[in-house]
């Protein structure tokens, strides 16, 4: 079959029947909607723009010979519920534990290791301070402690304002529901103890802020992928926010994917077809007709109806086909082709969803004004590269040229060269700061070996 004539066939199946639900944009996040709609009763259609899926979490032969987790490389925050009810390791998902998952060289010639092994960490740790090797069990048990309150919010759907003018009985309803969160939240609080509450508040909203070489490689948890540094109120979330995660059960722990980032969102989406879900890529938006909010009082009968999802070929989405009355019909596609569906769910930014899919004069001027303005910058820059060698560190020659230890987890680059309130994720080598001096970047590097290659992300 070619092209042309698979395209064709994937635009029939889209205009053929009005879908359930669309998905626009074929991400991890629009996969995992649109496998927990079929698996609930639904057709659902994926409308995925570049001719991979993944978004983020894709794997790309950018240099030939070389594949790279291109934007997301590691896994740890997808949640084990999800894991679990999609069976992803049956549909193909490998996670590989770092062990060990830190390595700071430092440029006194000493280095750090740190991983799952506690008697690696105390023997490490050690060689900077005995003191700081006995109190590190306690800190790995406080932070425990916090995700273990944490898990419950993360896997509760968050009180929301109802959108739409309702009914006494759907008022009460909902309040119901917001109590029932809020208790459980206050109850789970008042479990904790005020000792280890007052601690955990102090960690959300004070700086993590440290001084020595185990504990700024500590701190680079609290300032990757912000625009603050570890001085900066708040920063102590971004720490927990970094063990939050865990792989196979184990707390915290990071992992690499076999096969890349882009492993995760092809057993996410062999699990959303398996329910008889149709992915399509290469199939752009150009307008959507949306269904708006009012489209949520008929979810409960939507999950009634029949499941079948499509993945489309060469499909381009043009925009929202949105009715008089402010609800979402469909998509129109790039061609003019009309897609029909109920719901529309977009995994595009907020910007890409409501500037560009959504027609003119149809959203408030305020709310347009709040996603138009929004800061999409970021204080990261990732690099990949392709060698030919592993990189060798001269404070650390465990198994000689070869794969070692030190080669196995995050390597910390530019930690123990400033003091840590310093230490900023910039993209520059430096830059002034007021009152004179200078800030440097730090630089977390990652080497995952393909075959007889290595591939490096910077």
């Amino acid at each position: 079959m070619n092209i042309c004539t698979a395209a064709a066939k994937s635009t029939r199946a889209l205009t053929e029947k009005k879908w359930d639900a669309l998905v626009i944009g074929g991400g991890h996040n629009g996969l995992t909607a649109a496998a927990y709609l079929a698996r609930s009763g639904l057709s659902v259609a994926v409308l995925e723009r570049r001719h991979v899926i993944g978004g983020a979490a894709v794997t790309e032969e950018l240099i030939p010979g070389f594949k790279f987790s291109r934007c997301s490389y590691l896994q740890s925050l997808l949640r084990p519920a999800v894991i679990k009810e999609l069976e992803l390791a049956r549909h193909g998902m490998k996670l590989l534990k770092r062990s060990p998952s830190s390595f700071t060289p430092c440029l006194d010639g000493r280095y750090l290791l740190l991983g799952p092994d506690k008697e690696l960490n105390y023997s490490e740790i050690s060689k900077f301070s005995k003191r700081d090797a006995e109190a590190y069990p306690r800190y790995e048990n406080l932070l425990e402690n916090f995700c273990k309150f944490m898990d419950p919010l993360l896997d509760s759907s968050p009180p929301e304002k109802l959108q739409e003018v309702s009914s006494f009985n759907a008022r009460m309803k909902d309040n119901l529901q917001k109590s029932i969160f809020w208790a459980n939240l206050l109850q789970r609080a008042v479990g904790m103890g005020q000792k280890d509450l007052l601690d955990f508040v102090d960690l959300l909203l004070s700086p993590a802020s440290k001084s020595d070489v185990l504990k700024a490689t500590l701190a680079t948890d609290a300032v990757i992928g912000t625009t603050g540094n570890s001085s900066t109120p708040g920063s102590g979330y971004v720490l927990l926010h970094h063990v939050m995660g865990e792989t196979d059960g184990d707390r915290g722990i990071w992992s690499y994917v076999e096969g890349g980032m882009g492993s995760v969102s092809l057993a996410i989406s062999n699990a959303a077809k398996e329910a008889g879900a149709m992915i399509i890529t290469e199939a752009e938006v150009s307008l959507w007709r949306l269904i708006m909010l009012a489209c949520i009082s008929h979810w409960n009968r939507l999950f009634s109806l029949t499941s079948l999802v499509i993945v489309l070929l060469g499909v381009k989405v043009s925009q929202l086909m949105i009715e008089d009355s402010g609800i979402v019909s469909g998509v129109l596609l790039a061609d003019g082709t009309q897609v029909h569906s109920s719901v529309v769910l977009s995994n595009a930014t907020p910007y890409k969803t409501f500037m560009e899919f959504v027609p003119h004069n149809v959203l408030p001027d305020d709310f347009l004004g709040a996603v138009k303005n929004s800061d999409y910058s970021s204080a990261t820059t990732k690099i990949n590269l392709a060698v030919d060698k592993l990189p060798q560190f001269h404070c650390c020659k465990l198994n000689g040229p070869g794969a070692g230890p030190q080669h196995m987890g995050t390597i910390h680059i530019g930690s123990e060269s400033h003091p840590v309130e310093k230490l900023l994720p910039i993209t520059f080598p430096e830059r002034a700061v007021p009152g004179g001096g200078r800030e440097r970047e730090i630089i977390v590097v990652l080497i995952v070996i393909l075959q007889n290659t290595h591939n490096i992300e910077v």
